[in-house]
């Protein structure tokens, strides 16, 4: 089966509370990275790690977007104000894509 991550997008409410509305955003516009990287093979579960980082005097999100199958890994810095660390997983179920926490799963 196909996964084109193109349904109503939902956040979970652990993912409202701990993720700026700016990093949600960036999550989902990662999947067309990621479709590019794979030629359009997309897994139904996309994985994020994000881990805060300070380089000099700036802060920012480094996120690892990885997938199984076909297994491809994406990399991705965000410039931030805030700190977010933990691991988030988007599902695409045919009529509807949810991003969720990992401990929601």
């Amino acid at each position: 089966m196909a996964y084109t991550f193109s349904g109503s997008r939902y956040v979970t409410s652990g993912v409202a509370e701990n993720f700026p509305i700016e990093l949600q955003v960036a999550l989902f516009s990662a999947i067309e990275q990621m479709r590019e990287k794979v030629s359009g093979q997309l897994d139904y579960l996309q994985i994020f790690e994000i881990v805060t980082e300070v380089k000099g005097q700036k802060k920012f999100l480094h996120i690892y977007h990885m997938q199984e199958c076909p297994e491809a890994k994406l990399e991705y810095f965000i410039p931030t104000d805030v700190e977010v660390n933990g691991r988030a997983y988007m599902i695409d179920d045919v009529d509807h894509i949810t991003l969720l926490l990992a401990e929601e799963y």
